[in-house]
């Protein structure tokens, strides 16, 4: 018996949840919304979902796929996303305002929250933060004290988000955070991984960012004796090739 396929195209398989806030500028380019939490909406910390537009004819299109930045324990749904020209962007999210109705699909598993008590280095390109936020909210709501080290590229300073909120976890979590700006041509290079990974012996390691980032610091952190068992990534799509972690 094979798996039933759904048809999306026409609604089969979505869920329609409410705007909370519309769009709000966090960053440079970069905007957060957020959704009302029916009750009983089950996801993890490392999740991702898709999102679908509902177009004038009825059906449902221009999907995209988005991380939870909001821990399980928040009353909201918070997601956050880099402005580009797509018209996914731009002409629907930018414009949703609370009481609008918006279409997701089940979470599905991007990245698994580590069941044992091993270190964590997280490798965050530019929007790639998205899960890693919503990872260490849920580490600091249960108190896990085990050693987190966030390495974070960008091409400026001010295109962070959640630059306070980090700052601020460093406090409640046994946190450190490696910043680092570069030409959006370029990668994290080894050096700056070969400096994380002496934080964090025989870490679980989580990589988010756009595809070819995230592929480059794989194979740098296989070069580097790290397990590739103990790797999970998520890899964020739409970004042209060489195009940086921008």
């Amino acid at each position: 018996m094979g798996v039933p396929v759904l048809d999306y195209e026409h609604g089969e398989g979505l869920r329609e949840f409410t705007v909370h806030a519309g769009a709000l500028q966090i960053a440079e380019n970069t905007f957060e919304l957020s959704l009302i939490k029916p009750t009983g909406f089950v996801y993890h910390p490392g999740d991702a979902t898709k999102w679908y537009e509902r177009m004038p004819d009825g059906t449902f299109e221009r999907r995209r796929t988005f991380s939870f930045v909001s821990a399980p324990y928040e009353p909201v749904l918070t997601f956050a996303y880099r402005m580009s020209q797509s018209e996914f962007k731009t002409e629907f999210l930018a414009r949703l305002a609370p009481g609008d109705s918006v279409y997701l699909r089940a979470p599905q598993t991007e990245m698994l929250y580590p069941r044992d008590s091993a270190p964590v280095a997280m490798l965050a390109g530019g929007i790639g933060i998205t899960p890693f936020i919503s990872m260490l909210r849920h580490a600091a709501h249960l108190k896990d004290r085990r050693t987190f080290v966030l390495l974070y590229a960008n091409p400026t300073p001010e295109r962070e988000a959640y630059r306070a909120e980090l700052d601020l976890l460093t406090q409640s979590l046994a946190l450190t955070i490696v910043r680092a700006y570069s030409n959006a041509s370029q990668y994290i290079d080894k050096g700056a991984l070969l400096r994380v990974v002496a934080l964090t012996p025989k870490p679980h390691v989580y990589i988010a960012g756009p595809e070819a980032m995230v592929s480059h610091l794989k194979v740098l952190c296989i070069q580097s004796r790290i397990l590739e068992s103990r790797i999970q990534v998520s890899s964020f799509t739409g970004y042209a090739l060489g195009g940086g972690f921008d």
